[in-house]
Formats: structure tokens, C-alpha cells, sequence
């Protein structure tokens, strides 16, 4: 989930300037993971390995559920925000199948066939790009949120991560981000938007707690994020009941730290770096590199999974 060049307001030369820095930011970022492999590789060799295909599939299943449920986010807020009434089936399809153009080089192919579909049941493109550029929003608040809420775990477990005052930003984060979303907030400065460049479709009336519905749902698919975290660990060495709330914690804090690494397409390999950090929480280094290289693996089949039974619904439909 990429909306970052439409949802932050990058501007030409911003983007002609990232598509220089990408590139080498990419190869950095990978060659630096080949030479960390390379230095585990006694270790990685050496474990006592266990791989359960069962636990995998559950994780690309639940992974797909996790993409099925930012869909069905998404399709929350362009019902809201649409004058044009939009049907959730539809509108889980059109985010879902829009989704195979988000890994053409640009960032933005996915919101443009996003919205080109759109149009076609009514709604405006300015509508599709805004509600694109507020799911992200919900996304990453829910992200932090649930690392807010498994960080009292963390702490327990490490002396350093309450010495820190990282819990005091990241509640602060949170508890900004969930103020921002007020209508006397979010909902202001969309209708001063839409006044300033004469676009009556920025104009959104909500209720706070319609938002706040929206957001639960993005955490139950980050939830969902976590526990395809969980499978994937519980396939190759096993997890105690302990273990399961740093896991999702984790997934979510190392997916919000990826999307924020605007250099490299879909936190690659910063999301794994991070991941792999905070496994160590809970697993020893060779299952926590391993993890975090196989959860990737599952979240793109679990992303496969949710297109092509949107691709079938629309076909047979």
C-alpha cells in the first residue's frame, strides 16, 4: 500500500528527484541484507529447522484477509465521502484489483486506476484520491496504535525499551492522530480545501464516531497482519501464548516504520530490518531472519490471493 506520492503532495521535481534516489536507495538496502545473510549463514544453516506447511497457509489466508480488510476500509470511506452511492462489493473489488499496478515504478498507477474504475460508477477522481490519501492516514494511526497498546509487553521483556521514551511518542502519536480526526479537525480543513480550489467534493460531513468505526476496522486488519506474523513463526520453530501480543506488535511497528521509509517500495527490507530487531524479543536471531524474509513472502501470496478472487467475483458476477 503505497499511496505515498498522491497522499503526501509530492510535487514533480520531488518525484523526478525520488525516481534518481529509489533506485540506489533499493540497492543499499539489499546489498545490505546479502552481506547480513552471509554472516548468519553458519548460524542459519546450523538451526534445527521444523516447517510446518500448515501453519504457512494459514498465514497467506490470513493475509489475504488482512488486504481484504484495508478494502473493505477503504470502501468504508467512499461511502461516506461519495454523493454517489457505492456498493462495498464494488468498491472491495476496485481497491483490490487496483492493486496489480502498485508495483509499476511511480507510486501512483494504482490510484489512477483506482479512480479510473471509480469513475465509471459515479465518483469523482478528486473523492477517490482524498478517501486514498485518508485510508493511509488510518492505516498508520492503527499501526501505532496497536504498537501503543503491546508496548507495556515490550517493556516487561526489555530494560532498554523502557528506559526509552518511545511509548511516550508513540502514545502521543496516536493520541494527535485520533484528535486530528475530528470533523472540526479533518473535516475543517477539507471543506477550506475544497473552498480554495472550488472542489464541492472535498466537502465531508461525518461524525466522529463513524471515523472511529473505520479505524476499527483497520486495526482488525492490522490484527490480522499480526497473527499471519504469528503463523509464519509458528511454521518454523514453534510460539508460546506469550509471545502472540510482542508478534503483532511487532508487525504493526515494523509496517508503519517500512510505509515511513519513503525510499524504498513498500518498506523493502527496511520492514524486515525492523521486524527482525523486534523478533528478537521472542525468538532467537537465525528464526527471527527467517520470519521476517517468509512473512514478506506471505503477505505478496496473501495480496495475490485477495486479487484473483476479486478478479473471480467481478468475472463470475
Amino acid at each position: 500500500m503505497d499511496d505515498r506520492s498522491v497522499s503526501q503532495g509530492i510535487t514533480p521535481p520531488q518525484r523526478r528527484w525520488r525516481r534518481m534516489i529509489a533506485p540506489i536507495a533499493v540497492a543499499a538496502v539489499l546489498i545490505a541484507w546479502g552481506m547480513f545473510l552471509a554472516g548468519q549463514f553458519d548460524s542459519l544453516r546450523s538451526y534445527a529447522w521444523q516447517i510446518a506447511p500448515a501453519a504457512l497457509l494459514a498465514s497467506v489466508a490470513l493475509s489475504a484477509l488482512y488486504y481484504g480488510g484495508l478494502a473493505l476500509c477503504w470502501s468504508l470511506l467512499l461511502r461516506s465521502m461519495a454523493a454517489q452511492p457505492v456498493a462495498h462489493p464494488a468498491a472491495v473489488r476496485i481497491w483490490l484489483l487496483s492493486m496489480i499496478s502498485r508495483y509499476i515504478p511511480g507510486n501512483v498507477w494504482h490510484i489512477l486506476s483506482r479512480a479510473l474504475m471509480a469513475d465509471r460508477l459515479g465518483v469523482s477522481r478528486t473523492t477517490v484520491v482524498a478517501s486514498a490519501s485518508i485510508e493511509q492516514l488510518l492505516t498508520l494511526l492503527a499501526a501505532f496504535g496497536i504498537a501503543a497498546l503491546t508496548l507495556p509487553v515490550w517493556q516487561l521483556r526489555n530494560t532498554l525499551a523502557s528506559d526509552l521514551p518511545f511509548g511516550e511518542i508513540l502514545i502521543a502519536a496516536v493520541a494527535i492522530g485520533l484528535l486530528g480526526l475530528h470533523p472540526r479537525m479533518l473535516g475543517a480543513a477539507l471543506a477550506w480545501a475544497g473552498r480554495r480550489f472550488g472542489r464541492r467534493d472535498l466537502l465531508w460531513s461525518y461524525r466522529y464516531r463513524d471515523i472511529l468505526r473505520i479505524v476499527a476496522v483497520s486495526v482488525a486488519a492490522q490484527l490480522g497482519s499480526g497473527l499471519a506474523l504469528a503463523a509464519v513463526i509458528a511454521g518454523i520453530s514453534g510460539i508460546a501464548p506469550a509471545d502472540l501480543l510482542p508478534i503483532i506488535g511487532a508487525a504493526a511497528l515494523a509496517w508503519a516504520l517500512g510505509y515511513l521509509s519513503f525510499l524504498t517500495p513498500s518498506g523493502l527490507g527496511v520492514r524486515e530490518g525492523v521486524l527482525t530487531a523486534l523478533l528478537l524479543l521472542v525468538v532467537p536471531l537465525p528464526v527471527a531472519t527467517i520470519a521476517s524474509l517468509l512473512y514478506r513472502v506471505a503477505l505478496t501470496l496473501g495480496e495475490l490471493l485477495a486479487v484473483l478472487l476479486a478478479w473471480f467475483l467481478r468475472r463470475s458476477g
